[in-house]
């Protein structure tokens, strides 16, 4: 695992926008200084998997993951944790919670007001950044659009869709979609269009309740079928309905 630097340690300290409760509890008692003794193993369970994934292993090993660190350790003889564990850990979420480098196309640490497009499903969400010039669009590196990684390869939690059955929606995947999208000037949100059981439906209902300013900003929903298309066609489609801008937005 990389070693973090004291500006990681420092930027990982500030919890990240989608916790609340006691994740948020958990996660700053993590750094906090002196280090407590009286950090529930549980507690961090709950917090990593909020975070990431958790995974238990033979011999009361469990495997932490967040994008693409992993970080093992052994379950703690008592119920809490201990001080050099919460350091293993800290340093863990410095690696793989905070950005090395500041977000491309940025100034100050600042991240610039975009048009995103937010392509969903009940499996994933990919956002990218929608205002490329139009031509030669599909010769251009389609990269996803997540400055501040709070995305870490998302997927949906829901566990009955392989029975053709949806679960209860989880709010932490909406919540950190929202996180992505805070400074976009307008959104454009592609979905299958399979009404209200679509995760583009839900993600419009999630951000009328829970994210006024940033529910103004969705320009237009549209329809594609996500596994016969490409993804500088699916950019072709948001320039397209942006380009349409002078004649109102679309309504969802």
């Amino acid at each position: 695992m990389p070693i973090s630097s004291d500006r990681d340690l420092k930027l990982a300290s500030i919890p990240p926008p989608l916790l609340s409760g006691t994740d948020r509890k958990t996660y700053e008692t993590l750094f906090r200084h002196p280090a407590s003794h009286n950090l529930k193993w549980h507690d961090v369970i709950h917090l990593f998997e909020q975070l990431g994934s958790v995974t238990e292993k033979p011999n009361h090993e469990y495997v932490f993951a967040i994008g693409d660190l992993q970080h093992v350790m052994r379950r703690p003889h008592s119920k809490d944790v201990t001080p050099e564990e919460m350091r293993d850990l800290r340093h863990f979420l410095a690696d793989s919670v905070v950005p090395a480098e500041p977000p491309t196309g940025t100034a100050s640490g600042i991240v610039q007001a975009l048009d995103l497009l937010i392509v969903i499903d009940h499996h994933e969400a990919r956002i990218f950044a929608a205002d490329m010039p139009a031509q030669g669009a599909a010769q251009q590196d389609v990269r996803p659009y997540d400055p501040y990684h709070y995305l870490h390869h998302l997927t949906h939690k829901d566990q009955d869709r392989e029975r053709g059955q949806r679960a209860h929606e989880d709010a932490t995947y909406y919540e950190r979609i929202a996180q992505v999208a805070l400074r976009a000037q307008r959104l454009i949100i592609i979905g299958r269009g399979t009404g209200k059981s679509d995760a583009a439906h839900h993600l419009v209902e999630y951000l009328a309740k829970n994210h006024a300013d940033l529910s103004k900003k969705v320009f237009c929903e549209l329809t594609a079928d996500l596994s016969h298309i490409s993804e500088p066609e699916l950019l072709a489609m948001a320039r397209e309905a942006l380009g349409r801008s002078n004649h109102g937005p679309e309504g969802i």
